[in-house]
């Protein structure tokens, strides 16, 4: 008896150790689901934040009615260091990285399948970076370039018909005909990339989807920067590319008031009908658009709904970089500069708008660092988006 007691003892000792253990991680559970939560909310409040702080320039710039002269000042600025650089990285990038796909097929291995996922890892830096200035050749009105380019949740069912029935036929400019859903960057990422890393292998078939949907995605990003530059302003490696697909030059050729569209942005001609008031304020209501997005949309939605299909840039765990970069995109369009640590002296939107309203240019340039800062915490721990939702999912 006294044995069996002995015995009972340390059966209700384990039992209440193991009780206590799952107590522990219950709290412990509790306690990184808080974290994450708290995390995600100062991510997206911090988003809207620079969003209505972004309209209220807007505002500014409709009630102080700067000079034409001023706006041209500051829209010169910001076309000429800010978006046509922007788009001539990504459709440089754009060619290395198909470069690096041709590569591949020849060499079909994981040493060179992780230089091709290194190289669109690249390319996307460039894209996300330019996501401030949706307007204008990029959106729906024009040629509709951020659809087809990035289009997500990917239609994985109807990528996996084009794997098992179209591959062998597919070429690059059937591929850019394609439903934005089965192309455009993450399309590419899927066939590279699995649970963030480049894939060790790649089959006849992707490589053959992937070659179509590169020469796809080679062809929007040359068109956006032939569309903002001007066809005879850029590289001719790019304008080369540009003219490889004749449908591409198509969809060009019928839509004039887009093209040259820096020229017409600055000077305020053609859809702008000579405001200059509307279009200055292009560059901070498309910084509002994107905070907004990248809060409600990219971050908040797929986080309260546990659903990590609606994670951006899953495959390749880079959601938190392309966030970031999308606040990237904000300070560069309003410190009329790529990468400035300071806003460009003379003529960018943020020296207009101290020499308005000083504490409202204070409070935009410390949210955008704000913002960038709250989102990489959301990754405490490096993990990426997709295993904070995966990990927070009910």
């Amino acid at each position: 008896m006294k044995k069996y007691l002995k015995n009972l003892g340390l059966a209700m000792a384990v039992v209440a150790l193991l009780l206590s253990m799952a107590s522990c991680e219950k709290d412990d559970n509790t306690i990184n689901e808080n974290t994450d939560a708290i995390n995600v909310n100062a991510a997206v409040d911090a988003c809207s934040e620079l969003e209505a702080l972004c309209k209220q320039v807007s505002t500014l710039i409709s009630e102080t009615a700067p000079t034409d002269a001023q706006c041209n000042s500051i829209l010169s600025e910001y076309v000429d260091d800010v978006v046509v650089p922007t788009y001539r990285l990504l459709a440089e990038a754009a060619l290395d990285f198909r470069d690096a796909v041709n590569v591949l097929k020849t060499n079909n291995d994981a040493l060179h399948l992780k230089a091709a996922a290194d190289a669109w890892l690249v390319a996307r830096i460039y894209w996300e970076e330019s996501e401030a200035f949706l307007f204008g050749p990029v959106g729906e009105d024009a040629f509709d370039i951020d659809a087809h380019i990035d289009s997500w949740p990917l239609e994985l069912i109807d990528i996996q018909e084009v794997l098992a029935n179209e591959a062998d036929g597919l070429t690059g400019q059937s591929a850019w005909l394609l439903d934005a859903e089965v192309i455009g960057f993450h399309t590419t990422e899927y066939l590279l990339f699995r649970d963030g890393q480049a894939r060790a292998s790649i089959t006849n078939a992707e490589l053959k989807y992937l070659t179509a949907a590169t020469d796809a995605l080679v062809w929007d990003c040359a068109l956006a920067y032939v569309a903002w530059a001007g066809e005879n302003n850029v590289s001719a490696g790019v304008k080369n590319a540009f003219n490889e697909n004749p449908d591409v030059e198509k969809l060009f050729s019928d839509r004039p008031n887009f093209q040259n569209f820096g020229d017409k942005l600055k000077n305020a001609t053609g859809n702008y009908a000579g405001s200059f008031v509307a279009a200055l304020s292009e560059i901070s209501d498309g910084a509002a658009d994107i905070a907004s997005e990248v809060g409600t949309t990219k971050i908040e939605s797929p986080f309260i709904n546990g659903l990590v299909e609606e994670v951006e840039s899953w495959y390749s765990w880079h959601s938190l970089d392309d966030y970031q970069n999308n606040i990237k995109s904000i300070k560069n369009a309003y410190y009329g500069g790529r990468n400035l640590s300071t806003p460009a002296a003379t003529n960018s939107l943020s020296v207009f708008v101290a020499s308005k309203n000083p504490q409202l240019d204070s409070q935009i340039k410390a949210k955008i660092t704000d913002c960038i800062t709250k989102i990489a915490a959301i990754g405490t721990g490096g993990r990426s988006f997709y295993e904070v939702v995966r990990d927070n999912a009910k």
